[in-house]
């Protein structure tokens, strides 16, 4: 029994011993983890950790049991100097190998974060370098020995991103390291790659809720970059970074070195994806890549900085891309890019005009834009060429069937945009054009303009056209237009309307040309069959309406050139030349009545204040009409100098043109210096001279009383009467009014003298008429001496028909004295030759 309870009691001391031992080693843990373990604890797993390449400085150690050895506050260095700073820990688990711990060797086998922080200083040696903040941090990484790591199952957060990572990787040289220059290249290079990361991670927001994911596997020897191999996943929802809003972003690849190669790239945003590859040199932030896309490509080109003129360019449709370039992204500058690649885009509006497909090859260097086989269809029309638009400069060589309409809109700020708003479309416009030029986007001079266009069913300057084609040379100092071929459109043109012309006229030109300096026209070579007034009213619309006047009643032919002078500095240059002829007629008003001209040919200089009419030759009244005279245009009138002959003019045509009742019989000759200006014959001045044939001016009974029985007997009107035949007089016109004191005619027995005033304003006449009678009537007459065979007449009233009396004979003036009391003579009166 006694052996028993001594037996109980020693168990019970045990059991006292051992619980106070426990309570020992718990109060002494308690107090090593609130004093921490021994500094030389410390000591030994800084060593230990230095044999495995980490060089570290630890603020104290904790055990757990179970757990192991809790290190707090650890930073790790880049070498043993401990002079730059590559990583700060908050708490690190470290597990020792316990067989050599025992034999008093420590060696690290396992380091495991949870829950912890790290902070990587890109530039350890400079304190206010950025620093890449991990949070939550975790993961274990094993070091088996020699300088193998193996990271597992590392995670962490850095301003929101989880990163994932997984490493085998050698951490530290045990052949002899590299030269102190290659050892500060090496250092550099990470400090960089560790910068960019910062820097590509800073502008970019997402969803708290769904943040990106960087998963990384690496393999390879981190003191030598080329050995290192990584493979790549990327992972996220939305993103937002400026204007740029992603929907989804996922990338797969691998790093080779320094060189990201993304096997599998795509995008999305809210309409639209982009699926591709890339390749990334990390070492000079270099790269190339190649994609299909149909994201909102008007946002990616703002943020890629693209021309200020892109920013111009809308879809209404998601454009398709298919594209290869390469890029750099300098250290402290934008990024650069070039991009070759294929675009089709639906419903683009640039400039407020739009397109329903363009389709092209492009190339884009960041700053220029080149597109090749372009083709951009318009429901009106398709043109196909090439553009190169630089930021400064935009060259273009274009064919296309787009009417000129289309165009008007982009040059409406710029010079050519008046060439192209002197021409009007219609619904039935077509244009088939071939052009090559530049324009300077700084400078609205430097532009120039070169090819072939054939347009039809259009109007220039208010002159309508069916055809017409043309090469041109156009640039700011000079509109040169050559070969040019038209075809006239004159459906609504008063002129034919009147006279019921032909519909169409057709002209050639050699050449049309514009210069800025000195403001002139130059045409060239210009023939054909066209009513003149509608061409010259494109480059000289005065001048044209006084063409306007000649109303011709067909086309006529046409052929001349010259130089037309424009604005004050050009005026004095003009010396412009028309041939033209016409066999058809030519409605002319002149001194208010209406002439029809036929045959008619002439030449015609513009001058600089006058336009000259030489070599008019015309038919008017069944007789040939010769003149020439200057138009000299003035302010609010017009005024015309000039004379004209004519031979033998058919009196009852004239006397029918004047309106007269009675019809008169004969020809006439004559000739007019004249003096034009004003409105209608109140403006006409003037001399001549006229002469009438053949006529019938009146009858005079020869038998008295008896003539009329005479007449009656022989059944004759004219039995029993003389006739006076032909006439003479010269004359003088001051405005409208003209005037003679030498009419003089004859018959056989009579000789008939007379002064008369006819005033064509109102139309009216007073008129006396002397007459000297001889043989029979001179024998009736003696009764009534001393005035035997002298009689006087005077008519006045109406031009066409004037109330005539005789009146007392009075004495003649003396230029009718001669004439009218020297005996008469049979003789005819000559027509007056005309000069």
């Amino acid at each position: 029994m006694r052996r028993i309870r001594i037996i109980h009691k020693v168990r019970t001391l045990l059991a006292l011993l051992v619980f106070a031992g426990l309570l020992a080693a718990a109060g002494a843990l308690w107090w090593a983890n609130q004093t921490g373990l021994p500094d030389s604890w410390r000591g030994e797993i800084e060593k230990a950790l230095a044999k495995q390449g980490l060089h570290a400085d630890i603020a104290g150690l904790r055990y757990w049991p179970l757990q192991g050895v809790e290190a707090d506050e650890v930073t790790i260095y880049g070498d043993a100097t401990h002079q730059r700073v590559l990583a700060r820990l908050r708490e690190v688990m470290v597990d020792v190998d316990r067989t050599k711990l025992a034999r008093g060797e420590v060696r690290v086998e396992r380091l495991d974060l949870k829950g912890g922080s790290l902070s990587l200083p890109a530039d350890p040696e400079d304190p206010q370098s950025k620093v890449l903040e991990v949070e939550n941090a975790s993961g274990r990484v094993l070091m088996p020995g020699g300088r193998r790591f193996e990271v597992i199952n590392a995670k962490g957060e850095v301003k929101g991103i989880q990163l994932e990572f997984e490493a085998l990787i050698l951490g530290y040289r045990q052949r002899p390291p590299g030269t102190p220059f290659e050892n500060e290249q090496a250092r550099a290079y990470r400090r960089k790659q560790l910068t960019r990361v910062i820097d590509l991670l800073d502008p970019w927001q997402f969803d708290a809720a769904a943040p990106p994911v960087i998963r990384l596997r690496v393999e390879g020897d981190l003191d030598d970059p080329k050995t290192v191999r990584a493979d790549v996943f990327v992972k996220s929802g939305a993103l937002e970074h400026g204007g740029v809003s992603l929907k989804k972003f996922e990338a797969k690849g691998e790093m080779r070195g320094r060189l990201l190669v993304l096997e599998s790239l795509h995008l999305e945003d809210e309409g639209g994806s982009l699926a591709g590859r890339m390749e990334y040199d990390m070492a000079d932030r270099s790269g190339r890549f190649e994609a299909n896309s149909n994201l909102e490509l008007p946002v990616l080109l703002k943020e890629f900085d693209a021309p200020g003129w892109l920013d111009q360019v809308s879809f209404q449709a998601r454009p398709q891309l298919s594209a290869r370039g390469d890029f750099k992204w300098p250290e402290n500058g934008k990024p650069s890019i070039h991009v070759t690649g294929h675009l089709m885009a639906e419903h683009l509006r640039f400039q407020g005009h739009s397109a329903s497909r363009v389709e092209t090859d492009v190339a884009w260097n960041g700053a220029n834009v080149f597109l090749d086989n372009l083709v951009v269809t318009r429901p009106d029309g398709t043109l196909r060429g090439r553009l190169l638009a630089k930021p400064d400069m935009i060259r273009y060589d274009v064919s296309t069937d787009l009417r000129m309409g289309v165009w008007q809109g982009f040059f409406d700020k710029h010079p050519l945009g008046k060439v192209l708003a002197d021409f009007k479309d219609r619904d039935d416009t077509k244009v088939d054009a071939h052009v090559t030029g530049r324009i300077n986007r700084n400078d609205k001079h430097d532009w120039t303009a070169k090819g072939e266009v054939r347009a039809t069913h259009m109007a220039y300057k208010g002159t309508p056209f069916r055809e017409g084609s043309v090469k041109m040379n156009l640039n700011h100092d000079f509109l040169d237009f050559t070969e040019g071929e038209v075809e006239f459109d004159y459906a609504n043109y008063a002129m034919r309307k009147e006279h019921g012309g032909p519909m169409t006229g057709r002209a050639k030109v050699e050449r049309v040309r514009w210069d800025r300096e000195p403001a002139t026209i130059t045409l060239d070579g210009i023939e054909g069959n066209f009513w003149p007034a509608p061409v010259l009213r494109c480059f000289l619309p005065k001048v044209a309406d006084n063409l306007e006047e000649y109303r011709f009643h067909t086309t006529p032919k046409l052929s001349g050139g010259g130089v037309i002078g424009l604005f004050e500095r050009g005026s004095g240059k003009t010396d412009f030349r028309v041939n033209g002829s016409t066999a058809g007629l030519v409605s002319y008003r002149f001194v208010g009545k209406d002439l029809l001209l036929s045959g008619l040919k002439t030449k015609v200089q513009v001058k600089p204040r006058m336009t000259e009419v030489r070599d008019l030759t015309f038919d008017l009244f069944d007789g040939p009409v010769r003149g020439k005279f200057d138009i000299l245009p003035g302010e609010g009138r017009t005024r015309v100098k000039g004379e004209l002959d004519w031979t033998r003019l058919s009196m009852p045509e004239l006397s029918a043109a004047c309106g007269f009742e009675k019809k008169a019989k004969g020809f006439v000759t004559g000739r007019i210096e004249f003096d034009h200006h004003g409105e209608a014959a109140a403006g006409l001045n003037g001399e001549g001279l006229i002469a009438l044939e053949e006529g019938e001016l009146f009858a005079v009974p020869i038998f008295g009383p008896l003539s009329p029985v005479l007449s009656a007997v022989l059944a004759s009107r004219k039995a029993g009467f003389q006739e006076a035949k032909d006439a003479f007089c010269t004359f003088s016109v001051k405005e409208g009014v003209m005037r003679t004191d030498d009419f003089l005619t004859t018959t056989p027995s009579l000789v008939f003298t007379g002064d008369a005033t006819a005033d064509l304003n109102r139309l009216t006449l007073e008129m006396t008429i002397r007459m000297n009678a001889r043989g029979l009537l001179g024998v009736i007459t003696l009764p009534l001496k001393p005035f035997y065979g002298l009689f006087q007449f005077r008519g006045i009233g109406p031009l066409k028909e004037p109330k005539w009396d005789n009146v007392m004979f009075t004495s003649p003036p003396e230029s009718e004295k001669e004439r009218l009391l020297a005996p008469p003579r049979a003789r005819d009166v000559r027509p007056v030759e005309a000069r």
